[in-house]
C-alpha cells in the first residue's frame, strides 16, 4: 500500500490504455484523453452521435466530440471541510491552455461507481460531456458537504452554508492553471437552488447561471403549497437524498443505487472501486458493519469511510420535520433557521445587484413552475434575465428520436413535437454561456428574453412575463354548474367534502414526480364526481390562456376550517378532460398580504408578478375562520400555464377539499364527520379569472412549430 496524506488534492486520470491512474495535484502527472472510440472499464463516455440544433448566431471553435480528460480532487473549504470535485477538460488543447468552466454543484453524486466492476457513471450525461468539451468548455461536478465522497455534514438541508461553499468552489476553479477565470453554473432542482445560493455570494469569477426547475419560495411551492403540507414530494425526495448521502449500493433495486466514486486511491493500485468498504451483511450500506474491511484486505486511512460516516449527521428536511414546522417562520428542527432563510432569504436583492446573467428553465407541470417565472420577472431589468418554459414536469427534455419518456413526460408527444430535444436545450445553453461566460458577440443579449411553449401551438418568443397583451377575463360561477361570462345570478351550491379525493392520474401528478414518467397527460376524470365542478358552454373559437389564472371562492362550511384545492380543466366535446393547472389554499389563511413580504431585505427589487399571497406565518393563521357558519371570500392563484382551449371545447373549474394522499389531511378535521360547503354565487363572490391572449399581434414564433 502507498499511503496518501489526507490533505492532498489528488487527481485521478484515465490513461490511454483505459487504466485509472492516481497522482497528487501537487506533483503533476501526464494527462491523456478519453475518446468515444475507446471503451474500457474506466471510460466515461460511449460512442454517440449528437443530433443538435446549432445556433445560427455563431459559436466557439469546435474540437472533435467525445474526447476529454478527467481529473478528481478534494477542494478545501475555508473551515477545512473537503469537497469532492471531478473536472472534465477538452482534449487536444495546448497543455497550458486556459478554458471556461461550467460547474454542476450538487447533493448526491458527481459520479457513481459499481464496486463490483469499477464502472464509472458520471452525473453529467454523456451527450453533455461530449457536446460542451468539444466546444471548448471544461465541465466540473462537485458534491456538497455531506454528500457522496465529500466530507462534512449539512447542518440543515438548504442552509446558508451551501452558498458559502459554492463561492469557495468557484474561487478555487478560477484559480486553477487550466481555468480562464470565467465560470458558469448548471443544474436542476436542488442544483438550481445551489446556483442561486452561490450567485448570491457573488464570486468574482461567476458570470452566468442556468437553473432549471428550481425554487423561489420553497415553502409555498414544495413544502407547504398554499399552507398545506405536500407529503408526496418530501417523502420521495428526502429518501433519495439520504441514500445518496450514505453511499448505498443496491444494484438489483428497481432503480439501481450505486455509491459515489472515491477521490483517493489509498492503496495506489490503480483501482478506486476497492476504496469502498465491503457491505458484509448485504444491507446496502457498509456503515452498519463496524470497522471497515476492504476487498484486498489491506489497511487504509479509511478516508471514504470517514467521509460517508460523517453524512449521518446531515439534518434532512424529512416529512416529520416539515410537519413539525407548519408556518413559514417556524424554526426547523431546533436550528436558528426557518423557511424564509432557506429560500429566498435576501438572495433576490443580492443576485439582482450582482450582474450575473440568469437563464431560468421551467416546466408547466412542475411544482416549481410559479417559482421559475417569478425569478425571471423579479430579476428582469436588474441583471440579464431569460426564461424558458416547456411542457414538462420536474424533469428534462427527451432524447432525439427516443420513445423513452422517462423525465420528459407525455406532453411533447401529445402535441406531436419532435424538435424539442435535449440536444436543442444544449444548443440554447451553449449560446447563453458563449455570450455571458466567454464574451462572444453572438447577439444573445438582443433576442427576446422569454421563450414559451404554448401548449397547442408550440414555441414562441416573448418580450416579458406576464404578457403585456393579456386580457384578464372573468368567468363567474353560475347556477346549474355553469361558468358564465355575463352577470351571475345569486344563489348557493352545497358540496359534501370528500377527504379521499385524489388528483393522481394513473398514479401520477406534479407533486409526486410521477408526471415525468407518465405516458398519458394528466386527467382528473377518475375522481370527477368527488369534486364540485363549473363548466363553460362550448367555446366558439380557439382560446389561448397564458399567465396566472386566479380563483375567488366565497364559502361557508359546517366545519370551522378546511382546505381548498382548485383545478382548471379542458373538457373535450366527448366529455373527457385534461388537467391544465391547479392551486390550493389552507382556509386558515383568509387574508391576502403584500407579496413583497416573500423576500427578506428586498430593497428596491420588487417581487413580480403581483399575485394573491397569504404570508403563511404564525400570525397569519386563523384557527377557526369558518366558525358558526361564517362566510368568507378566498383568493388564490393557480400555477401559471400556457394552454390553447380549442373551439368546441369547454373550460371547467373544479373544487375539492382535499387531495389524498399527496397532501396531508387538515389536522383539525375528522374524516369520519364529513363537512358540507356552501359556495356562494353572485357578482364578485366566486369566479375564475383567466389571462386570455387575444389573436393578432403576438410574440415571434420559432421556426419548426
Amino acid at each position: 500500500m502507498r499511503p496518501k496524506r489526507p490533505d492532498f488534492l489528488p487527481q485521478v486520470d484515465i490513461g490511454g490504455d483505459g487504466s485509472c491512474n492516481t497522482g497528487s495535484a501537487v506533483n503533476a502527472t501526464v494527462i491523456t484523453t478519453v475518446n468515444c472510440t475507446r471503451v474500457s472499464r474506466c471510460t466515461l463516455v460511449s460512442c454517440l452521435v449528437l443530433l443538435g440544433l446549432v445556433p445560427s448566431w455563431g459559436q466557439a471553435a469546435q474540437a472533435p466530440e467525445g474526447s476529454f480528460t478527467r481529473q478528481a480532487w478534494y477542494v478545501p473549504m475555508p473551515d477545512g471541510v473537503r469537497l469532492a470535485i471531478t473536472v472534465y477538460r477538452p482534449a487536444g488543447v495546448a497543455a497550458n491552455a486556459r478554458v471556461p468552466v461550467l460547474l454542476w454543484y450538487m447533493p448526491g453524486h458527481r459520479e457513481s461507481i459499481d464496486p463490483a466492476t469499477g464502472r464509472l457513471m458520471p452525473a453529467w450525461p454523456a451527450a453533455d460531456l461530449a457536446f460542451f468539451t468539444a466546444r471548448g468548455y471544461a465541465l466540473a461536478a462537485a458534491e456538497m458537504r455531506g454528500s457522496g465522497a465529500s466530507f462534512g455534514a449539512r447542518a440543515l438541508d438548504r442552509s446558508p452554508q451551501i452558498g458559502r461553499d459554492g463561492k469557495a468552489l468557484v474561487d478555487w476553479i478560477a484559480a486553477q492553471p487550466w481555468s480562464d477565470g470565467h465560470v458558469g453554473m448548471v443544474g436542476s432542482s436542488y442544483q438550481g437552488f445551489s446556483q442561486y445560493a452561490t450567485a448570491a455570494e457573488r464570486p468574482a469569477a461567476l458570470r452566468a447561471i442556468f437553473p432549471e426547475i428550481a425554487g423561489f419560495d420553497d415553502y409555498t411551492s414544495m413544502f407547504h403549497p398554499g399552507g398545506i403540507q405536500n407529503t408526496a414530494l418530501t417523502s420521495v425526495a428526502t429518501a433519495a437524498i439520504i441514500r445518496d448521502d450514505l453511499n448505498y449500493y443496491e444494484p438489483g433495486a428497481a432503480r439501481p443505487q450505486y455509491p459515489s466514486a472515491p477521490v483517493i486511491d489509498e492503496d495506489g493500485d490503480g483501482e478506486i472501486a476497492d476504496e469502498i468498504p465491503l457491505d458484509k451483511d448485504g444491507s446496502g450500506t457498509f456503515l452498519d458493519d463496524g470497522a471497515p474491511v476492504y476487498r484486498d484486505g489491506a489497511a487504509r486511512q479509511n478516508l471514504y469511510f470517514e467521509a460517508t460516516r460523517a453524512h449521518r449527521q446531515n439534518l434532512n428536511l424529512t416529512v416529520e420535520l416539515v410537519a413539525a414546522a407548519p408556518w413559514r417562520d417556524s424554526k426547523l428542527a431546533g436550528t436558528p433557521w426557518d423557511y424564509r432563510i432557506i429560500d429566498p432569504a435576501d438572495r433576490v436583492r443580492r443576485i439582482a445587484a450582482s450582474g450575473i446573467a440568469v437563464y431560468n428553465r421551467g416546466g408547466w407541470f412542475d411544482y416549481h413552475v410559479r417559482d421559475t417565472v417569478m425569478w425571471h420577472a423579479t430579476l428582469a431589468g436588474h441583471t440579464p434575465s431569460f426564461l424558458m418554459m416547456a411542457p414538462t414536469g420536474h424533469g428534462g427534455f427527451p432524447e432525439a428520436g427516443s420513445e423513452d419518456l422517462y423525465r420528459a413526460g407525455p406532453y411533447f408527444r401529445l402535441f406531436n413535437d419532435r424538435i424539442s430535444t435535449h440536444a436543442m436545450l444544449n444548443g440554447e445553453k451553449l449560446a447563453f454561456f458563449d455570450h455571458y461566460v466567454r464574451g462572444i458577440d453572438n447577439g444573445f443579449e438582443r433576442r427576446l428574453p422569454v421563450k414559451l411553449y404554448v401548449m397547442g401551438r408550440g414555441w414562441r418568443d416573448e418580450a416579458a412575463w406576464p404578457l403585456a397583451r393579456q386580457r384578464l377575463t372573468s368567468f363567474h360561477v353560475g347556477a346549474n354548474g355553469q361558468l358564465v361570462r355575463g352577470r351571475p345570478t345569486r344563489g348557493e351550491d352545497r358540496h359534501v367534502v370528500d377527504q379521499m379525493v385524489d388528483s393522481r392520474s394513473k398514479g401520477a401528478n406534479r407533486w409526486n414526480y410521477g408526471i415525468s414518467g407518465a405516458r398519458e397527460p394528466l386527467s382528473l376524470d377518475a375522481d370527477a364526481a368527488r369534486r364540485l365542478g363549473y363548466v363553460t358552454a362550448p367555446l366558439a373559437a380557439d382560446t389561448e390562456v397564458t399567465g396566472h389564472p386566479l380563483v375567488t371562492v366565497t364559502l361557508s362550511s359546517t366545519a370551522a376550517t378546511g382546505d381548498l384545492h382548485a383545478y382548471l380543466e379542458d373538457v373535450a366535446p366527448d366529455g373527457r378532460s385534461l388537467l391544465v393547472t391547479e392551486g390550493q389554499l389552507r382556509l386558515n389563511y383568509p387574508r391576502v398580504k403584500s407579496i413583497q413580504g416573500m423576500v427578506l431585505a428586498g430593497g428596491s427589487v420588487r417581487v413580480r408578478p403581483t399575485l394573491p399571497w397569504h404570508g403563511f406565518e404564525r400570525a397569519d393563521f386563523v384557527t377557526d375562520p369558518l366558525r358558526d357558519g361564517r362566510r368568507r371570500t378566498y383568493q388564490l392563484d393557480l400555477m401559471p400555464t400556457s394552454w390553447v382551449f380549442q373551439a368546441g371545447h369547454r373550460i371547467r373549474l373544479s373544487l375539492a377539499g382535499a387531495d389524498a394522499p399527496s397532501f396531508a389531511p387538515h389536522p383539525a378535521l375528522d374524516a369520519a364527520r364529513p363537512q358540507t360547503w356552501t359556495v356562494h354565487r353572485g357578482p364578485g363572490l366566486s369566479q375564475l379569472v383567466l389571462p386570455v391572449i387575444p389573436s393578432g399581434p403576438r410574440g415571434k414564433p420559432i421556426e419548426g412549430r
